[in-house]
């Protein structure tokens, strides 16, 4: 299954704080892996510096959810489950049919 996540930055209380939020989350990614079942198709940064998104391919959601709560302490996420643009015609032409059937 393909998920779609945003990430922000956990607002900090002061700059001290942010700072050393900052700090620590850039020591853990220095040896944080994620999980093996996992395959990271796009993890890219916002340029503002205050979170990023990522494309996440994985068939059992708890490996997701694992990964996420590791860094919770320094994000809060929006997770959105996926499906390839190219699989949503038949899909639509289908559901279609089933609603029309109301009227």
């Amino acid at each position: 299954m393909k998920f779609v996540f945003t990430y922000t930055n956990r607002a900090g209380s002061n700059a001290a704080d942010n700072l050393e939020n900052l700090e620590s989350s850039q020591k853990l990614l220095s040896t944080w892996k994620p999980s093996e079942v996992a395959t990271i198709r796009e993890w890219v940064q916002r340029c503002d510096g205050n979170g990023g998104f990522s494309v996440v391919e994985v068939d059992n959601p708890d490996e997701l959810y694992r990964d996420l709560v590791t860094w919770s302490p320094w994000f809060e996420f929006q997770v959105f489950p996926v499906i390839d643009v190219l699989q949503v015609p038949p899909l639509n032409i289908e559901a279609i049919s089933v609603a029309k059937s109301a009227f």
